[in-house]
């Protein structure tokens, strides 16, 4: 930790261990940065009063006269709640995390400013519709209007990191937006670890890391790939960002004769969670669903007649060029028609604890030039090279805003269809389902179209002088996938392959495994009418279909010399798959799983071997069933015999054994999942603080896996390789006969502040599968209200 971060962390851990006494003025001040839930404010703003009433988990209902009214409303809700994460959240896109934790931050803002994303979403603001904006401009208002008339200290996360929260802008819910954009978007990130591979492996051995989907051929890495054999320091690891689930029925597969739509987005576990609830009612309409804090309006939920759900799809929309410095001129590089010049700007870090940063900031025409001290590519470049970076998302016209707020008030397929043509990034599986019993697929997004002579495949850069590589235009909206009212009557995606066989363009040869896809299917298929209860349980199933594939592979390598082998056999072989928290089966099949991983790979990867370790299930399966002679991976390189995998299945069985008698005793039938598999919960930024962590973080303990449809995921490499950091933020059920019959949770609670009930009040539902109404009928929203408060419009001319 640099003495910079144990500064900040001394004065914070003062102020816990004050907290943590609770007898002290501190504790009793920070109190007090609680909102007042009750009562009437008076407002600048405002056509008319709004009504935001509270039920037991703190979720606001918000009641108003106009949408514009409605979403004021909203951004002075969410600020009362979330008032800190929306202004790291900003802060972050801004590039100005070192103004809050000093020189740790500043190689962040270096690649913020860099990707230039805030300035983006100030210039894409202007490109809205006059009424987009207007939306906008009301939810900007309801913030500052919290702004303005709060009462007490702020949040403690504001004194600790010792800023004030900023007037609240237009831009600033676009950031949000474009947040997501870049958490959704990691094709760079695969680029940049097959490139740097290449000084220790050959091209056939990334090919087999990085297997193609099931089913597809091969995906050839170019020969000019050795430019980067000269690459120095170990790899990072690639991120995840490919999980979610969605899935439909239409009325004639559902016992209520109108459709059903389930919706489960996977994300980083964070407290507070990535999402909001919330209820918005306006004349003609009630929204309700999960909102991303500081942006205006529902993103993933209902109306009054229709519900939609959205699962990443996944596009390839991020190519990365390696651009070649003209000779003698490093402020010009070389392309196909002669030498240009680097556009080129400055701009100034301001730094806590230290003195002000200034970065030159490069761009070719593929778009920014990545830092030259960036982490993942440093000491990856020949010399006389920079990289570039294309993405869609990096364009001024981006109306993605536009079009999910639009979408919130759709009535219909049409309008979903028409509406979505603004949508630009991340890419999305969006299935929906309305009161006509119309239900659809539909994959909205920018995507770009690439030369079949371009062999980079957008799997590696490409090279920034020679045109072929370069993007040929976007596939046009009207071709890109769709499915309306299918003959089975049901629609599922998990992040799978969703472009139908014989599709005319390649949206990615990165799809996600299909194993929670498939169980989906199969759990739809096998119900000829579906309920809110039969959701539920598809929704919460734990059964892991890889586990399905792989353990056959390891259980017919024996014979087993030990008896705790033969003892963990035995168990495995009446194992059902499922990932219960109170098994010692789902253990052992994990830790055998993460030790066979090593053993397969750790003498070829070397010191980019932690890299590389997770489950790596299509890749994993490939070598012990030997395709295209994948089977020599279970050679070790490092002896002079030659090793097969059945050796490499039982040593590592050994391994597995070995570390979780270590860890929870020799008395292999008391061993739990749930004690090892705990669902962690990080706060931003003090999960990196010692002290801090425990007090703003919250783990429990979970049932399901990686691959399960009740997905908790975990890395095999971290320090707790079973605690599950990916998962549903947000699940939904939508009864689209009865609409206040969909069932909702989020992770966390409603609340950002530590000293709020609502901060965690969800957590336990959530962990053990529970889920909550919010209704909309006037009589039930004031029948369930704990909270009332009236927001009064204050006039012009009052002082």
């Amino acid at each position: 930790m640099s003495k910079w971060w144990t500064r900040i962390a001394a004065g914070a851990a003062v102020a816990v261990l004050l907290l943590g006494l609770g007898l002290t003025a501190e504790i009793v001040h920070f109190r007090y940065s609680l909102p007042n839930y009750d009562g009437t404010v008076q407002v600048r703003g405002l056509s008319a009063p709004v009504q935001i009433l509270r039920d037991a988990h703190a979720i606001p209902h918000i009641i108003a006269k106009s949408r514009a009214d409605v979403l004021f409303g909203l951004g002075y809700a969410a600020a009362q709640d979330r008032l800190w994460q929306m202004e790291f959240t900003t802060r972050v896109m801004q590039g100005r995390l070192a103004e809050m934790v000093g020189p740790a931050g500043v190689s962040t803002d270096v690649f913020m400013r860099t990707l230039g994303l805030y300035r983006l979403a100030e210039q894409s603001v202007t490109h809205l519709a006059p009424t987009t904006r207007q939306l906008l401009e009301a939810y900007a208002a309801g913030v500052n209007a919290y702004l303005k008339t709060r009462t007490g200290p702020l949040p403690i996360e504001f004194a600790l990191m010792g800023v004030t929260p900023e007037p609240w802008r237009p831009a600033d819910s676009v950031a949000i937006l474009k947040s997501m954009q870049l958490s959704l978007s990691g094709n760079m990130m695969g680029e940049i670890a097959r490139a740097r591979l290449a000084g220790r492996l050959s091209r056939r051995q990334i090919e087999d890391l990085f297997p193609p989907y099931p089913g597809d051929p091969d995906n050839p890495l170019p020969v000019y790939l050795s430019l980067f054999a000269q690459a120095k320091t170990a790899a990072l690891p690639v991120p995840d960002i490919t999980a979610s689930n969605n899935w439909v029925v239409s009325g004639a597969r559902s016992v209520t004769g109108a459709p059903l739509l389930a919706n489960d987005p996977h994300l980083e576990l964070t407290i507070p969670s990535i999402w909001y609830l919330a209820h918005l009612s306006y004349p003609g309409e009630d929204e309700v669903g999960a909102v991303l804090p500081g942006g205006p309006g529902i993103t993933l939920g209902r109306n009054r007649t229709m519900a939609w759900g959205m699962t990443n799809t996944g596009p390839d929309t991020q190519d990365l060029y390696l651009e070649k410095l003209a000779p003698g001129d490093v402020s010009a590089y070389v392309t196909p028609k002669g030498i240009e010049h680097f556009q080129t700007r400055t701009e100034t870090i301001d730094v806590r604890f230290g003195k002000p940063v200034t970065i030159a900031i490069r761009s070719t025409r593929h778009g920014p030039v990545l830092p030259s001290n960036y982490v993942r590519t440093k000491g990856l470049l020949p010399k006389g090279y920079v990289l570039a970076l294309a993405w869609t998302a990096l364009t001024p016209n981006d109306d993605t805003m536009q079009a999910d707020m639009d979408v919130a008030s759709a009535k219909s397929r049409a309008d979903i269809n028409a509406l979505m043509k603004n949508y630009l990034s991340p890419m999305q599986n969006m299935v929906y389902a309305d009161s006509e019993n119309q239900i659809g697929l539909l994959l909205a997004s920018r995507i770009p179209v690439r030369d079949p002579a371009n062999d980079s495949l957008g799997l590696v850069p490409a090279k920034g002088w020679d045109a072929r590589y370069d993007w040929k235009g976007y596939i046009p909206y009207g071709q890109l996938p769709r499915i309306d009212d299918p003959q089975s009557g049901q629609i599922a995606t998990a992040n799978d392959k969703t472009v139908p066989a014989g599709y005319p363009y390649t949206l990615t040869r990165e799809w996600a495994e299909p194993f929670r896809y498939w169980q989906i299917d199969k759990l739809l298929a096998q119900t000829p009418r579906h309920s809110v209860a039969t959701f539920k349980a598809i929704q919460l199933d734990i059964h892991d279909r890889f586990a399905e594939d792989l353990l056959p592979l390891l259980l017919k390598a024996g014979p087993w010399p030990t008896q705790d082998e033969r003892q963990a056999v035995a168990l495995l072989s009446k194992w059902d798959y499922a990932m219960d928290a109170n098994r010692p089966e789902p253990l052992i099949y994990e830790a055998w799983d993460r030790a066979l991983v090593k053993r397969i790979i750790a003498d070829e990867l070397g010191p980019d071997f932690k890299a590389f370790w997770s489950h790596d299930a299509v890749f994993t399966l490939r070598v012990l069933r030997n395709v295209d002679g994948e089977g020599r991976w279970c050679d070790d390189v490092t002896t002079k015999a030659h090793e097969d995998c059945a050796s490499r299945i039982r040593l590592a069985l050994g391994d597995a054994l070995s570390e979780l008698d270590a860890s929870y005793g020799r008395n292999m039938n008391t061993w739990r999942w749930g004690d090892a598999h705990h669902a962690v919960f990080v706060n931003q930024p003090f999960s990196d603080f010692p002290i801090l962590d425990r007090v703003f973080d919250r783990e429990i303990e979970a049932s399901g896996g990686a691959f399960t449809i009740r997905r908790a995921d975990f890395r095999f490499s971290s320090e707790r390789p079973y605690a599950a950091v990916h998962g549903s933020g947000y699940r939904a059920i939508y009864d689209i006969a009865h609409p206040d019959n969909s069932l909702y949770v989020i992770t966390t609670g409603e609340s950002g502040n530590i000293f709020s009930p609502y901060y965690d009040d969800q957590l336990p539902l959530w962990a053990h599968g529970d889920y909550f109404r919010i209704p909309t009928s006037a009589k039930d929203v004031e029948a369930t209200a704990k909270h009332h408060l009236t927001l009064q419009p204050l006039s012009a001319s009052a002082p």
